[in-house]
């Protein structure tokens, strides 16, 4: 069960001001929201196949890189390199 308290600390979180009046509001759509999620549960899905259109989805990070012409390509569309590698900034 989602509470007011959960709102604002997931708000702390997200490093977001929620006020008070906020908090009620997401409380609702929360609520709502992972409702939606357990009847979605309920649904029997050992049938269904996944399927996927971007070809990264299905890339796993032990498979070697084959298309060396390809993955220069790619490196090359960076402003930096470091020891061969694409180099981007740091996300937080």
């Amino acid at each position: 069960m989602i509470t007011k308290q959960d709102v604002e600390l997931a708000g702390k979180l997200a490093r977001m001001t929620v006020s008070p009046q906020e908090a009620e509001i997401y409380e609702g759509q929360l609520r709502a929201l992972f409702g939606w999620v357990n009847d979605l549960k309920a649904i029997n899905t050992d049938e269904v196949k996944l399927t996927n259109a971007t070809l990264a989805a299905h890339t796993r990070k032990d498979q070697a890189i084959t298309d060396l012409q390809a993955a220069a390509r790619l490196r090359g569309m960076f402003a930096q390199q470091e020891n061969g590698q694409a180099k981007v900034k740091k996300v937080l």
